[in-house]
């Protein structure tokens, strides 16, 4: 068992150590021992990150957009990261606010795009290089607003950032990610609050919705105003209104009916298809037998997704497709990544 498998055991077997309930500023040694590790560990990572080593630079494909470049670490590095995140969630005061449903526990995509059923207007905003706008005086900032003594706000960011920014790929980077964007987020939340909409955020994505004469041109001045005077730049392609009647997606899910979410048509088609081939001719044999077979490892994804995003329609199909995997298990399990990937979430993760 490795170690950060050992760690998270004892973690869930007895909870944060004592040390997390300190009320007063979190010094490295204190976060170091919460993350199962010592301080000087910690400062060696960091300084191998910092030095250009413990990880590569990978260009992941992505369908219709330019590969995305992610870093890698090695495994050494990713276990201390992954520690590291554990320890910081821990010991830090950050709580996620409401609007949050990205990098959080028991929100995705669903619980995000649920927030905006059967709106009249539904606003899209993006940001422009994200994780690229958090450098390390703003993730320093950030660290020490949730209790990080000075010193060990510098260690994680020496452990957290690459060339300047946080760097995607890291374990450590979504919750880094949602700690500099939480005083946005609040000012967002009471811009909402005040015009009577509703204000969702999904890593980089931000979503309002409500009345048509609330989710308006001076709804978006009022947006563009707060996220500039926070230092973050909007992506003015991707701004877009989307009213009742029309096609209304908020993260890739078809938010118009107010009964429930939905994925969108041409994927519903398609799943139809290839998971009545699968069930016809078997795994092996359907990939030759459809027009435009997708892998079976992603078809698994998208199915397990249909039944958790549309379960009207994504629970019967769900109920086909074990009756196959049950017969002729695919060469490998179905992951949730590929499917972020086909919707276009998170696009900068």
């Amino acid at each position: 068992m490795c170690e950060f498998a050992r760690v998270r055991i004892w973690y869930q077997a007895r909870g944060p150590p004592s040390v997390a309930l300190d009320e007063s500023m979190i010094d490295a040694d204190k976060l170091a021992e919460s993350s199962g590790m010592t301080a000087d560990h910690l400062r060696y990572v960091g300084q191998l990150i910092q030095g250009g080593s413990g990880y590569s630079r990978v260009a992941i494909p992505q369908r219709r957009r330019r590969p995305r470049q992610v870093l890698m670490p090695s495994v050494g590095v990713d276990r201390a990261l992954k520690q590291l995140r554990m320890g910081l969630g821990f010991v830090s005061s950050y709580e996620p606010p409401d609007a949050v449903h990205g990098f959080v526990s028991g929100r995705d995509i669903v619980t995000n795009a649920s927030k905006h059923l059967g709106r009249d207007v539904v606003l899209k905003v993006d940001l422009t290089d994200f994780f690229g706008s958090i450098n390390r005086a703003r993730a320093i900032s950030s660290l020490s607003r949730f209790d990080l003594d000075p010193e060990c706000a510098k260690m994680v960011a020496d452990v957290s950032l690459v060339d300047d920014s946080v760097a995607q790929g890291f374990s450590t980077s979504p919750l880094i990610s949602n700690m500099a964007f939480h005083s946005t987020d609040e000012i967002l939340e009471g811009l909402a609050e005040a015009n009577s909409v509703t204000y969702t955020r999904y890593v980089d994505d931000l979503v309002f919705s409500g009345a048509v004469n609330r989710v308006n041109d001076d709804l978006l001045t009022g947006i563009e105003l707060s996220l500039r005077n926070e230092g973050w730049s909007v992506n003015p392609r991707k701004t877009r209104f989307m009213r009742r009647g029309k096609a209304q997606y908020v993260t890739g899910l078809y938010v118009g009916d107010a009964d429930g979410t939905h994925i969108p048509r041409g994927m519903k088609k398609l799943l139809r298809r290839e998971v009545y081939f699968a069930s016809r001719y078997g795994l092996s044999n359907a990939r030759d037998r459809s027009p435009t077979p997708i892998d079976a490892k992603r078809l698994g994804g998208w199915v397990h997704f249909a039944a958790h995003a549309d379960p009207a329609f994504g629970l019967p199909l769900r109920d086909v497709w074990r009756e196959v995997v049950q017969s002729e298990p695919p060469p490998e399990s179905w992951s949730w990544d590929s499917v972020l990937d086909d919707v276009g979430f998170p696009e900068n993760w």
